[in-house]
Order: structure tokens, then sequence, then C-alpha cells
């Protein structure tokens, strides 16, 4: 977990510690279990996906790169040890690159190339598509059609980001031309860029 407001240093600290989690209540045989550690999933969801239904959520990537530079995680240097310790040619390609922004959007497009290339298309929802669902795309996808909506509140433009460069961000991402452009046009990208300089 990433606590939402700064700290000193002007990033949003990880609050987080390892240790068990118990399950006190009977469980169905439809039970559905949902975990997440990006990094890792996304390195081995070739192999995850052969032996387990797996699902991806995505979001627009200005606002995941705006994210990224709040955050005190090895993502903020574009590194990410989890990824890099199970795909030799993102950690090769992520040596060769000295700008730390270069990194971000590699691992950007390595996480899009990787959902892309392992999961069908209809796995694959868009963190707006689940928000403005009120959680239902996801459950929809799940086979939990049953369950309501929820209001959620989409945070691609939160103030959080107020520090943040997004037209910086948006250059970045137009010198690579990645995967994301899959999912996202420059309109939506654009939409975020705005949204976030409304704050500034």
């Amino acid at each position: 977990m990433v606590v939402t407001w700064p700290s000193e240093s002007g990033l949003r600290e990880r609050q987080a510690r390892r240790g068990e989690i118990q399950l006190r209540k009977p469980l169905t045989p439809d039970f559905t279990l949902i975990i997440k550690h990006n990094a890792l999933f996304a390195a081995l969801l070739a192999e995850l996906g052969r032996a387990f239904e797996c699902v991806a959520l995505v979001r627009n990537p200005v606002a995941v790169l705006a994210s990224w530079q709040t955050v005190d995680l090895p993502i903020n240097g574009g590194r990410i040890p989890a990824g890099e310790r199970f795909d030799d040619e993102l950690q090769g390609l992520l040596q060769k690159e000295p700008d730390v922004l270069q990194r971000q959007v590699r691992i950007l497009n390595w996480f899009f190339a990787s959902f892309q290339t392992h999961l069908p298309p209809d796995d694959i929802i868009r963190y707006e598509d689940l928000v403005s669902s009120g959680g239902r795309a996801l459950f929809r996808l799940i086979g939990q059609d049953a369950v309501p909506p929820v209001p959620l509140e989409n945070r691609n433009d939160g103030r959080v980001y107020r520090r943040v460069e997004p037209e910086l961000l948006l250059d970045a991402l137009n010198k690579e031309r990645g995967a994301w452009s899959d999912f996202y046009s420059q309109a939506d990208c654009m939409r975020v860029v705005d949204r976030i300089g409304a704050h500034r």
C-alpha cells in the first residue's frame, strides 16, 4: 500500500508489511481470490495464464507515469526489481538506458505488451471503465454479475500529481509509441494532461 499524501521527501511512501491473512469464513466452491503483484505477475504471465484465470487492469499511460513520479519505490528511479529478476531482456533494456523517464516509459510498455501478448483482449480492463462502471466491469469478468455498482472516484487527476509536468510525460510517451497506444488514444492522454494541469 502506498500512502496517498506525500511525506517530507515529497514522495508517497510505501506502508506495507509481510504477513499472513486469515480468512475466517467458510469459502464456497465459486470463491474468487483477487491478488495483485504487478511486476511479478507481468513477468510470469505466460506461465500463470496456463494455471489460473488472469485479468489485467490497465490505466491511462500519462496517469501511470504521473503516479510513478510521486512514489518512494524503485519505479520512481526507473527500475522494477521483481520484473527485472524474472525478465533478462527487460533488465538489459533498462541497464542500457541512462534516462529515468525513458526507463519508466519502457517499463510501462513492458507491462502493456505483456498483457496484450498473454491475455485475451476481453480479459484486459481499463481503469477508467472500471471506475465508470462502479466496479462492475471487473465483477462481470469474474462471473459476479449480481454485485451492485459502487461509487468510485477517478484518480487520474489527483492533487498528489500537482508537482508533475504532464506535458513532459506525454512527450516521452509520444517518442516511443508503445503497446499502450492500442488501449489509449492521443486524445485520451491529452485529457489526463489537461486534468492534471488543472491542479497546478
